[in-house]
């Protein structure tokens, strides 16, 4: 009777693990759809937007060798280090349905927040403002999404003060060894500011990356 009765115990494990590891990607996806949305319609307000971006104390770092790929683990590790003071900004690109916050310096925490910055000292609406967002399977979620953008489709980005509106003028795949895409050097022909919108072609492993490049056409108050 003992044996029969290890056996279905067993056996009831053996589902429950089943089961468990199907959930998981679902949960770590849906821990993900939490974290960036209820930091925008909640949490971060354009005036604490507009507070942390006048801080010059905040310890940023841009460390492009501690992200890693997204799963369940690093997703809740990601959820326990993230600082809302690092929300400098909002990321919309309506005909993608992008609504994320951006997040001030590179790190795995950040990216799983949201849109990242990818140098010191960036400023919007100047140079070459650069974002960086992981590629998600479903695109519903941070930049997965991305590499559907169009020529000319509008991106806007907020720093709780401006708006500010950039129109897609080119998109690239590049080798992820080309840093020239982040200087603030390049720019359209025009010599105009720029965003560059960055993604793992598919995956990381590719050793490629996705880039949108938009000009900035407009500033406004967000008011």
């Amino acid at each position: 009777f003992g044996g029969i009765l290890m056996k279905k115990i067993v056996s009831i494990l053996l589902i429950v693990i089943g089961i468990m590891l199907m959930l998981t990607p679902f949960i770590t996806e849906q821990i993900v759809k939490y974290n960036s949305k209820s930091i925008i319609n909640e949490h971060i307000s354009p005036k604490i937007i507009k507070d942390n971006n006048q801080n010059e104390h905040l310890e940023t770092k841009f460390d492009y060798s501690a992200v890693e790929d997204v799963d369940i683990k690093t997703v809740i590790k990601a959820s326990l280090n993230f600082d809302k003071k690092l929300v400098i900004g909002t990321l919309l690109i309506p005909s993608l349905d992008i609504n994320l916050p951006i997040m001030k310096g590179l790190s795995h925490a950040n990216l799983l927040a949201g849109a990242a910055t990818m140098k010191p000292g960036q400023s919007f609406g100047l140079g070459n403002f650069t974002l960086a967002g992981h590629h998600m399977k479903n695109k519903d979620l941070l930049f997965g999404s991305l590499m559907d953008i169009e020529i000319e489709d509008i991106v806007y980005v907020s720093d709780g003060e401006y708006v500010y509106e950039y129109t897609i003028y080119d998109t690239v795949v590049v080798p992820d060894t080309d840093m020239d895409m982040l200087s603030d050097e390049k720019s359209d022909k025009e010599g105009s500011p720029i965003i560059s919108l960055m993604t793992c072609y598919f995956s990381s492993s590719t050793g490629k990356r996705f880039f949108a490049l938009g000009k900035l056409r407009d500033k406004y108050p967000v008011e």
